[in-house]
């Protein structure tokens, strides 16, 4: 059988650049006049971080600006970016790819093959989060990475400028999936410092950085019409939001700011929703490596302290009721508001009437919606509960390597994939979980499934595991939700990035 190869590769728009293609789609003449996305992003600013942990406000910025060397569509199937072609060998490992020719950063300095093979390497020896080693974890050498040491000889080579060699100790059927993860194979020029010098390739770059504001300007044609410019405002306040949307001055409101769970669309604009793929999830993750969540008597008294039902509510009404653990597994009952069940499990832990945590969110994220009623209906068990709201950076750190005994999180697992889901719930044996929090759950027993080897627990188990343990508990499934400009472009939807897609012409 012939290597399988790739057709030569269109470009990926994001949502926030496509956005505009309805508007112009119907118009007969060519424009003229210069034409300006404007987008309100309803939270705080993302740090610029090439291979930083998974987030989506950060992630959907920096799709306007790179791009990998394969990507998700919308159907969800890895499809190639800036490979032209990939060649794999008939034991399925050494893949090669080969790059589109004439590539270039957003500087015009050429983009070769080592500078993928530069980002891989950056990645594999982040010591925050470990997702670019789970996706390498079949590469040749990636086993014997050590934290803290150089890294050994990895099976990652630039044979000449355009081609780029990928050598596997075994086969992984889902590898170009794992690239496909967001920051996996995302390139940078060399010179990227931050936002305003972040040269990618395309097809933005950053024209004018503030604290609160990104101006990113077109470079090249992409064999569509394109805004000029894409202007984003960070407003994560929902009153100045609301004074934004009066003045009819935003074409888009996404992520929507706390305060707007349960809000209707003002005049002129509508609120629109669609499902994510992978799901996400706000859920309660309760550290195992921090006293006294590292009890499972702990956290079986918090998980029976709180009433999902109406967190539900409170979070808005596109959320939806989840029904099982991680991904694949089957549908349960999950536990119920219960003093009688609290009083038991406190008993049987010797945790004493009553025992104290720390909750930490995100503060202007959907978990404000829900922190303090949580809070409200552990006090009245006994259940002493400090919130610790925050934001930005100071967030990132805290759901990364913080002090926290419980986190609530926006979580996506990287694939549709039980074993991809277990990756950012299960600390590995070396280094960092794959992911955007940490648990402290150490376990080996579902190493096979998260390494993609194909045997391990079956989904049952799995779920029975994640009963037993309550490291998470799932609050509701959070589809992708928006606002946007009446008569405008009808945005579409990118199922793991939320509004983006195909555009329709405006109505």
């Amino acid at each position: 059988m012939p290597p399988p190869r790739f057709a030569r590769p269109t470009l990926h728009v994001t949502f926030a650049a496509v956005a505009v293609l309805g508007v112009l789609a119907g118009c007969g003449t060519p424009r003229t006049a210069p034409v300006t996305l404007r987008w309100i992003v309803g939270s705080s600013p993302p740090p610029f971080d090439p291979g930083g942990p998974p987030e989506p406000i950060r992630n959907a910025i920096e799709r306007c600006l790179t791009r990998g060397l394969v990507r998700e569509d919308s159907s969800g199937a890895a499809v190639p970016d800036v490979a032209e072609k990939v060649d794999v060998t008939p034991d399925g490992l050494i893949y090669r790819f080969t790059l589109a020719a004439g590539l270039r950063f957003a500087d015009g300095t050429p983009c070769r093959a080592a500078d993928f093979v530069r980002t891989f390497r950056s990645g594999l020896v982040r010591r925050d989060h470990g997702t670019t080693a789970w996706a390498l974890s079949a590469v040749r050498g990636v086993s014997a990475i050590r934290p803290g040491k150089p890294l050994p000889e990895l099976g990652l080579h630039a044979v000449d400028e355009r081609t780029l060699e990928i050598e596997l100790v075994r086969r992984d059927p889902a590898l170009l999936a794992r690239l496909a993860v967001p920051g996996v194979s995302t390139v940078w020029s060399e010179a990227s410092g931050d936002w305003l010098r972040s040269f990618g390739l395309g097809p933005f770059r950053v024209l004018e950085r503030t604290a609160a504001r990104l101006e990113l300007a077109r470079i090249r044609a992409a064999g569509a019409p394109l805004p000029d410019t894409i202007e984003i405002r960070f407003v994560p306040s929902s009153g100045r939001v609301r004074g934004v949307l009066r003045q009819q001055g935003a074409d888009l409101v996404w992520p929507l700011p706390p305060g707007f769970e349960t809000e209707t669309a003002p005049a002129g604009y509508r609120r629109q929703a669609g499902p994510a793929r992978p799901a996400r999830q706000l859920a309660l993750i309760q550290r195992a490596d921090r006293p006294p969540t590292s009890r499972p008597s702990a956290r079986q008294a918090l998980v029976h302290g709180i009433n999902r039902d109406d967190l539900l509510v409170l979070l808005g009404p596109e959320a939806v009721r989840t029904t099982t653990w991680a991904v694949g597994t089957p549908a349960v009952s999950f536990p119920r508001l219960d003093p009688e069940e609290i009083r038991m499990w406190k008993q049987r832990g010797k945790l004493g009437r009553s025992f104290h945590v720390n909750l930490a969110y995100r503060g202007d994220g959907p978990a404000d919606a829900i922190a303090r009623t949580m809070q409200g209906e552990w006090a009245a068990n006994d259940i002493y509960v400090d919130l610790v709201p925050l934001r930005g950076a100071r967030w990132i750190a805290e759901s990364l390597d913080g002090k926290a005994h419980l986190l609530l999180v926006e979580r996506q697992p990287p694939l549709e994939d039980p074993g991809a889901d277990l990756a950012c719930l299960v600390h590995p044996e070396r280094g960092p979980a794959a992911g955007s929090f940490r648990t402290g759950w150490r376990t080996r027993e579902f190493d096979p499934l998260i390494a993609g080897a194909g045997r391990g627990p079956t989904p049952r188990q799995v779920a029975t595991r994640l009963e037993q343990e309550m490291i998470v508990l799932p609050i509701a499934g959070l589809p992708w939700v928006w606002i946007e400009r009446e008569g405008g472009p009808t945005i579409g939807l990118d199922p793991r990035y939320g509004p983006s897609g195909q555009m329709r012409p405006a109505r």
